[in-house]
């Protein structure tokens, strides 16, 4: 089996894709260690989050979930559902970490109550 530590999952929207590079940096998270999924809605997108955790971690047996939505989303993601996108890596199996980028370039840590 071949195995990874991380699932990131993130929104399709080329106007993010630098900013979740440099926070997979920030987080030490290397290149070749996880599986790099996006799609519309990102995280907030519980049919394929659900599809896409379950291939990494059947595929891959990752135990980390980065999982990331965006403001101005086209998709409709808000920053709150990453919390139901928490829960459903938690059933899966996942320790996740949420995230939500700014498309400044920034990116703000979630945390759960």
């Amino acid at each position: 089996m071949h195995t990874c530590s991380h699932a990131v999952i993130g929104c399709m929207d080329f106007r993010i894709q630098k900013t979740m590079t440099k926070l997979l940096e920030h987080l030490n998270v290397q290149e070749g260690t996880f599986d790099r999924v996006t799609f519309a809605g990102g995280a907030a997108n519980m049919e394929q989050l659900k599809i896409h955790l379950g291939l990494s971690k059947k595929l891959h047996d990752s135990c980390m979930a980065v999982l990331s939505v965006h403001e101005d989303c086209g998709a409709g993601a808000v920053k709150e559902d990453l919390f139901k996108a928490a829960d459903t890596a938690r059933s899966l199996g996942f320790e996740p970490k949420l995230f939500f980028i700014k498309l400044d370039g920034t990116w703000e840590e979630v945390k759960e109550a």
